[in-house]
């Protein structure tokens, strides 16, 4: 993927890393950007915490707030990219988490609803998403927006 080379490259250049925490994504943002030659200069850890269980135990999300808004959340969302920020050092984490269906959900959802929370310099920048298409389709669009908005960050 063109951008994920050049998020390696851009990071690289400016001595910054990077790790990831995925739930719908399951480690395809990982893998994009590990599929990049020199990726081992820039990329720290990777989590795929597909369940609420190990979002709260790996990633600190709060218990609570899984509950009251769910994993397909804004706040979820930014949780799990701060734990991450914890956990590794890195200088940017991202984090995806959404319904990539197929169908609705059970709390009604529609499938392709997604949020995506870059941290950078201790800010968060959420997004949400509600992208079209399959199962797999929603997942891919979700990578290649996650490392669009990394190439977009302030001084990259």
């Amino acid at each position: 993927m063109e951008n994920a080379e050049k998020v390696v490259k851009l990071l690289k250049k400016r001595g910054l890393h990077i790790s990831t925490a995925e739930s719908l994504t399951g480690g395809l943002l990982a893998s994009c950007i590990v599929g990049v030659s020199g990726a081992s200069e820039v990329f720290e850890e990777g989590y795929v915490t597909y369940s609420d269980a190990v979002k709260h135990k790996v990633l600190g999300v709060s218990k609570a707030d899984l509950e009251e808004y769910t994993a397909v959340s804004s706040v979820v969302a930014i949780q799990m990219a701060e734990g991450t920020a914890k956990l590794s050092g890195s200088d940017i984490t991202v984090a995806t988490t959404g319904y990539a269906g197929p169908g609705t959900a059970e709390d009604g959802t529609p499938a392709g609803t997604v949020y995506i929370c870059v941290y950078y310099k201790g800010t968060p920048d959420v997004r949400k998403y509600c992208f079209k298409g399959n199962r797999n389709e929603v997942r891919q669009q979700v990578v290649e927006e996650a490392v669009k908005l990394v190439c977009g960050l302030p001084g990259m």
